[in-house]
Formats: C-alpha cells, sequence, structure tokens
C-alpha cells in the first residue's frame, strides 16, 4: 500500500547534489572516458579514437545533447591511452584540451635536453608489477611530453576551478606521473582520479605505482582527506561508496 507515513524523517540524499559523471568505455578499452553532464559538458581522458566515436554517439543517443555541447576536454595525464582520441574530438567538437601545467614544465626541460633515464623506466615499469592483469594496466609507453604537449590549449593551475566549470576542482596529484591530476566536485562528492588509483575485480581501490613513491603518499593523504561518495578511475570500474576511499591498497 503507497502511503506516506508522517512521523519518518524525509529521505536524504547522499550529496548536496546529484552525480554528473557517465563512464564512456568498452570492452577493449585501456582506459575510462568520462563525461562531466553539466549546462556544458566536460570530456575527460577521450581514450582511443573507438571511445571518442562511443562518447558522441552516447550524447546524442541518452542525452540528446550535441557535440557543440561540449565546451572542455581534460587530460588526466599525457599517457597514449588517454589522450589517444584527443585530437580528433577536438576537432569534431570546437572544445580545447587542458592537462595539468606540470606538463608543460616537463617538456620544457625535455626540450632543454632533460629525459627519463632508462633506471627510472624500469623502476616505474617493476612498481607496477603487482597488479592482476599486469599487461593490461602497465603504461608500456610513457608519454612523449614535447610532442603530446603541444596538444594542449589550456594548462589547469593545482585547486584551481575548471574554466566555466568552477564546481570541479583541480587537484594535482603527483606520484604515478609527474604531470597527473584529479578533479573533485565538492557539492556531489565524485572524484575523478585518473591512473592514480585504479580498481580491480571485485571493486578494490588499488594506488598505481609510480616513480615517485614519496609524491604518491603525499598525493593519498590529500585525496584521504576528502568526502568522496562516487569514484571513478582511469581503469577499472567506478565505485559508489559513501566511503570511497576507506579500503585502498598499495
Amino acid at each position: 500500500m503507497d502511503t506516506a507515513v508522517e512521523s519518518e524523517a524525509p529521505f536524504q540524499p547522499v550529496a548536496q547534489r546529484p552525480r554528473h559523471v557517465h563512464t564512456i568505455t568498452d570492452r577493449f578499452s585501456m582506459a575510462n572516458t568520462y563525461l562531466i553532464n553539466d549546462e556544458r559538458l566536460v570530456v575527460v581522458d577521450p581514450g582511443s579514437i573507438l571511445n571518442a566515436q562511443l562518447l558522441l554517439s552516447y550524447l546524442q543517443r541518452f542525452l540528446h545533447r550535441q557535440p557543440e555541447d561540449i565546451d572542455l576536454i581534460v587530460l588526466t595525464n599525457l599517457h597514449p591511452d588517454h589522450i589517444a582520441g584527443a585530437d580528433a574530438l577536438r576537432k569534431k567538437t570546437g572544445a580545447p584540451i587542458a592537462a595539468s601545467n606540470a606538463a608543460q614544465h616537463i617538456a620544457r626541460e625535455v626540450a632543454e635536453g632533460g629525459v627519463m633515464g632508462v633506471s627510472q623506466f624500469v623502476g616505474q615499469m617493476f612498481s607496477q608489477a603487482r597488479l592482476q592483469s599486469v599487461l593490461h594496466h602497465l603504461d608500456l609507453f610513457g608519454p612523449a611530453y614535447e610532442r603530446q604537449a603541444q596538444l594542449v590549449d589550456i594548462w589547469l593551475e593545482d585547486v584551481a576551478g575548471l574554466p566555466n566549470h568552477l564546481d570541479w576542482r583541480v587537484i594535482a596529484s603527483p606520484g604515478h606521473t609527474p604531470d597527473s591530476l584529479c578533479l573533485y566536485n565538492p557539492f556531489s562528492y565524485e572524484l575523478l582520479c585518473g591512473d592514480t588509483l585504479i580498481t580491480l575485480d571485485g571493486g578494490t581501490a588499488l594506488v598505481r605505482g609510480g616513480i615517485n613513491r614519496h609524491q604518491l603518499r603525499q598525493t593519498m593523504q590529500t585525496l584521504e582527506s576528502l568526502k568522496v561518495y562516487y569514484l571513478y578511475p582511469g581503469h577499472g570500474r567506478p565505485i559508489l561508496a559513501t566511503r570511497a576511499l576507506a579500503h585502498v591498497e598499495w
């Protein structure tokens, strides 16, 4: 019987505002693509060209929006599995591409003759070796910063709001890569964490390996201080829980 009970407290939403993020991926994708459904749309990590195509189809078929409604494309890092579809999506939508300003500094250093040494690269690879299905998650080809930075139109600063989307805050999250960033909405408690965290089968959140463990621990201290109900990793399934970062493994 559909009867209201006046003495019961009204239902309280888990967040101040409903969640905004849609996940776009296919079974062969190396990384997740996310769509922030706002008055204007934000795409996070276009991933492969196939993911970009799937995103545009989803946008029109299910959200009844147009490609021109996308006004920003954000890259959480410059690994190829996150950015391969970015330029094609920019051409289709006219939206600028944004990334961490740390990548800009790295690109300048590389242009001046600084490169990642072989020992650093090998250390990065082995620091990730405990992951399940390791070959799927390894970054087999690191960023070519000098070339890939040329994709970027807007450089994002730590703790700043996204351009035209000020509810979403940029969080510099170095450790896995020096240019990694996360996006956090303190009103809907959503965290897009890029490659800083991934999820494994069964819903376990796992810290990605990196070349700087000290920076990675500092990043995790920052993220664990946030209230997160919706965790969207760069790889693996999202976690929807009132304490999404309560059980993180290293």
